[in-house]
């Protein structure tokens, strides 16, 4: 379960950044996740949900943003991949060919994994005068 791991290196990201802050408590943390990832986002969920108990994220919730895979192919297509069926194993799979041509193509978008945002709360600092 590649989503636990991943989520374990967002939060240590989230808590460092967190602690260089003075921050008492994270609300919401914003991530995108690009298709191409294969991070399902309730194994996410599920993940930020145990990884979060008894840290400054405890009552944070977690807003994803899937980000759909773009290619580019020197005969000018640029867009969306399709997807074929690997029937015996009854999954699709992403064919990152040019649906124009059939050349090789380049992956300009679906490869994110990024915390976009994160809101917290942050102690006030005195000022001297």
């Amino acid at each position: 379960m590649h989503e636990f791991a991943t989520m374990q290196q967002i939060i240590y990201a989230i808590l460092e950044e967190a602690k260089k802050c003075n921050a008492k408590e994270v609300s919401k943390v914003f991530l995108e996740i690009g298709e191409l990832t294969f991070l399902g986002e309730e194994q996410l969920k599920f993940a930020f949900d145990i990884l979060k108990e008894e840290t400054i994220l405890e009552n944070a919730e977690l807003i994803i943003e899937k980000v759909k895979a773009k290619i580019k192919c020197e005969c000018g297509y640029e867009g969306g991949i399709e997807y074929g069926l690997k029937e015996e194993f009854h999954i699709a799979f992403p064919i990152l060919k040019c649906p124009v041509c059939g050349g090789d193509v380049e992956i300009i978008k679906g490869r994110e994994c990024l915390i976009k945002k994160v809101e917290m709360e942050i102690e006030d600092v005195a000022v001297k005068r």
